[in-house]
């Protein structure tokens, strides 16, 4: 299935407004979301008599408080968990996770369960982000499309995913807005907010919102926040241009959307989309990689904690570049693992030098740059990362090379 991205213009006598139709983020399909049904069993392998159970021996624990916010359209109980440690000073910096918005995307709800136990164990993460933070969750939002075993509707035949600006709001939606309302009022406002989904493609990604529907600044803090993750499981999340949405604007139905039109950058409000297939797994190395990019994203104290649960990438990376192709402008992203020594280099299609565009030593971690293209041609090219590394009292030198396309 091909899905394309577009703006339509929607105007009416009583509301004149710009709505975008935007490409699937989960990249629905029907017929394999009844096949994945019957490969993971009934209610895609966890229902809401599991999450009462769950509830129970969750709430048994020192560090969580459950509450009901509200009642879905046939009466079930929204359950939230409230993760801190209650004996700290506030204000805490606070973190929003909702799941199951999409009864059959149950691989974000395993990645958020996994979160919980993260934050409810006795590691020294686990003391520490409970003493800085406080984690607000609700493991089952659509608990009555779970039930009736509809893959992403409410009892309504509603995609509560895309019902935040509908003229009459869903129960579900209407009970987490209030919520946020609430929260983004009170001396801890929401600083990250995590929609948990999984995605058809089969593979783990972050939906990053384009600038052109949210702001230059938050792309920066965007592709930061995503790079913090990403940090952690570095070839098992793809990088933060895997899928770019909001192209032509914001889309007025998104629980983002609505932190974004409400709260701009003072909210990193992101929609995670796990593994929809049966290669799904890995959940506990996921979750542990976005608490651990939480931390760092929020610049929290005492770092030297941070990777005591799981291990940091060890090997260079480039990024491809995006856009590409690319008139004049384009961003180059890649990793280093240690301190380095590199060399940026444009090549031509005969491998002869262009151009040497980044030289010097740099520190571990995630770098980009803007390749500004200005006198070339339209062409292809090559962009070359040399790195030089100590080892052993010698010097190694490693290049990796990517294409990118020049068109004017």
């Amino acid at each position: 299935m091909v899905c394309f991205s577009l703006a339509i213009k929607s105007f009416s006598q009583t509301n004149r407004q710009t709505v975008y139709l935007e490409q699937d983020k989960c990249g629905f399909d029907e017929i394999l979301a009844r096949s994945l049904l019957k490969m993971f069993g009934d209610h895609w392998g966890y229902d809401y008599d599991s999450l009462l159970v769950d509830l129970q021996r969750w709430g048994e624990s020192p560090y969580v408080s459950v509450d009901s916010l509200g009642a879905s359209v046939q009466n079930r109980a929204l359950w939230e968990l409230t993760i801190t440690d209650t004996n700290e000073v506030k204000p805490k910096r606070a973190i929003y996770i909702h799941a199951r918005t999409h009864p059959g995307e149950v691989q974000g709800f395993w990645v958020t369960d996994e979160i919980i136990n993260l934050l409810t164990s006795e590691s020294d993460f686990a003391k520490f982000m409970r003493r800085k933070c406080v984690f607000y969750i609700i493991p089952m939002y659509n608990p009555d499309g779970v039930e009736l075993e509809y893959p992403r509707e409410n009892a309504h035949h509603v995609d509560i995913e895309s019902n935040w600006y509908a003229a009459t709001v869903e129960p579900e939606v209407a009970t987490l807005r209030n919520r946020f309302i609430e929260l983004m009022n009170s001396g801890s406002p929401i600083e990250v907010a995590l929609n948990m989904h999984s995605a058809y493609a089969c593979k783990r990604y972050f939906v990053y919102h384009d600038p052109v529907g949210t702001s230059p600044a938050y792309s920066v803090y965007e592709k930061l926040f995503i790079g913090d993750v990403r940090f952690y499981y570095l070839f098992g999340i793809e990088p933060w241009n895997y899928f770019v949405s909001w192209k032509t604007g914001t889309p007025l139905k998104y629980p983002e959307s609505w932190f974004w039109l409400n709260y701009s950058e003072n909210v990193m409000a992101l929609t995670y989309e796990d593994i929809n297939c049966e290669n799904a797994g890995n959940y506990g190395k996921t979750a542990a990689a976005i608490i651990h990019g939480i931390s760092n994203y929020l610049a929290l104290e005492n770092r030297t904690v941070v990777v005591d649960q799981i291990e940091p990438p060890v090997n260079f990376l480039l990024e491809q570049n995006y856009p590409n192709p690319f008139n004049l402008s384009t961003t180059i992203s890649y990793y280093l693992p240690g301190r380095s020594e590199i060399v940026f280099r444009i090549l031509d299609t005969r491998g002869r030098e262009i151009k040497t565009i980044e030289t010097g030593w740099q520190e571990t971690g995630y770098h980009e740059f803007n390749w500004q293209a200005t006198g070339l041609p339209s062409a292809i090219y090559f962009y070359q990362l040399t790195v030089a590394v100590q080892k052993n009292g010698a010097i190694r030198r490693i290049s990796m090379v990517k294409k990118c396309t020049l068109l004017k």
